[in-house]
């Protein structure tokens, strides 16, 4: 407990400052998370397996120049043609590895993407949400949702839950938490846009019954992405995807509710803003 309490504390003292500096501090964190990210998860899928270390670090180089794209597009650059062409790239280039790594088999074939993909996504949308005119509070929105979400969805849970939501992949996890910390998550998140008086993210306005559908969505692709990562980690037999964090595991431990929440923020606004 008290490796974890340093270690949080640390984490708030180093990643809050970058997220309020902005620009090019934050984007290059971003980078290193989604790099990192990408090395956690190659790392996990292959720690029975003898695959050349190369694999992965081709993976890492991959992910870091797509975050790199998908940040430029999420903030409005011209980059979609670059990403189509990294996109067809990556299937050539691991197409040839199948076809001369033996090892490498079609389950890696599809794992290489997952590995590639997720981080690369998540992290950009983190990036891309920063850019708004009011990025910081946007990021705040955020954090508000996914935070709450997990405090009272474990509050909750641990005093009133008896049914589980999903007790193969995280038996601790119950409905009533579920639905508890959604709730909560739509109270706190709703005072908190009337404290900072957001009402705007890029072209979506944020009327109180906008602001609670729109919490509700994110709160509960919060959750889903939490039990994808917990999924993955269950089906490769880990409890921590590293331990980057010590009491924490690793990135994709810190950010799975996150980086998926914000994927599904931006598409919400990309396809508001059509």
């Amino acid at each position: 407990m008290k490796t974890r309490l340093i270690t949080g504390v640390v984490l708030l003292l180093v990643f809050v400052p970058l997220f309020v500096i902005g620009e090019l501090a934050f984007d290059i964190t971003l980078l290193v998370l989604s790099v990192a990210g990408t090395w956690e998860l190659s790392r996990m899928f292959r720690q029975n397996t003898e695959k050349p270390k190369w694999i992965t670090g081709l993976e890492m180089l991959f992910s870091g120049g797509l975050f790199f794209l998908i940040k430029g597009f999420y903030q409005n650059e011209p980059y979609i043609e670059g990403i189509f062409y990294l996109v067809i790239l990556m299937f050539i280039v691991m197409s040839l590895v199948y076809i001369f790594i033996e090892a490498f088999n079609s389950k890696e074939f599809g794992n290489f993407f997952i590995i590639v993909l997720y981080p690369a996504l998540g992290f950009g949308a983190l990036a891309g949400l920063r850019s708004f005119n009011e990025g910081l509070l946007v990021i705040g929105f955020l954090f508000m949702i996914t935070i709450m979400t997990d405090v009272f969805a474990y509050i909750v849970g641990v005093n009133y839950g008896k049914h589980r939501l999903a007790v193969k992949i995280s038996p601790k996890k119950s409905i009533e938490g579920s639905i508890g910390g959604t709730f909560f998550a739509i109270v706190f998140t709703l005072l908190y846009l009337y404290l900072v008086k957001l009402e705007v993210i890029d072209t979506l306005s944020l009327n109180v019954v906008i602001s609670i559908l729109l919490i509700f969505v994110i709160s509960v692709m919060g959750q889903i992405g939490d039990l994808v990562a917990s999924k993955m980690k269950r089906d490769c037999g880990v409890k921590d995807y590293s331990n980057l964090f010590p009491g924490h595991g690793g990135v994709m431990d810190r950010f799975d509710s996150a980086i998926f929440a914000a994927m599904v923020l931006m598409l919400i606004i990309k396809v508001v803003g059509l």
